[in-house]
C-alpha cells in the first residue's frame, strides 16, 4: 500500500541520515552541512518503493560541485537493499529519490542502515 505523501516541511530522520551521508562522502564541501540544517520539504511523494523528496535550500553557501551522490541501505524487510540518490543543482541540494531493489517500501524506515561507495 502506498502510503500517502507527508505535509510536514521537516526532513524526516531518514532524509537527514540520507543527506548526513552524502555530506560525509563528499569530502566536507563546507557548504553541505549549511544547506542541511537549512533544508526543508518542498514536496515528498511516496511510490509504494520508495519516495521522492524535493528540497528547498535556501543557505547562502553554495555547494561547489553539482551532480549525483549514490548512498546505498539495507533493511530487514528488503532482501536486496535500497538506494538513495542526492542531486546536487546549481549548487543547492535538490532532492533526495529512494528506492528499493525488490519488494515494498517498509514503513518501519528506522531500521534503515546507510553507508556510501562500492
Amino acid at each position: 500500500m502506498i502510503q500517502p505523501a507527508s505535509n510536514s516541511p521537516e526532513l524526516t530522520d531518514l532524509e537527514r541520515l540520507v543527506l548526513e551521508t552524502a555530506f560525509a562522502a563528499s569530502g566536507a564541501d563546507a557548504g553541505w552541512r549549511e544547506q542541511i540544517e537549512a533544508a526543508t520539504v518542498a514536496s515528498r511523494t511516496p511510490s509504494g518503493v520508495g519516495f521522492m523528496t524535493k528540497l528547498n535550500t535556501p543557505a547562502a553557501e553554495r555547494l561547489t560541485k553539482d551532480g549525483l551522490a549514490t548512498i546505498s541501505g539495507e533493511h530487514p524487510a528488503l532482501p536486496s537493499g535500497a538506494e538513495f540518490v542526492v542531486q546536487v543543482k546549481g549548487g543547492r541540494i535538490n532532492c533526495i529519490e529512494a528506492f528499493c531493489h525488490e519488494g515494498l517500501w517498509p514503513a518501519d524506515e528506522s531500521r534503515f542502515r546507510l553507508f556510501s561507495g562500492p
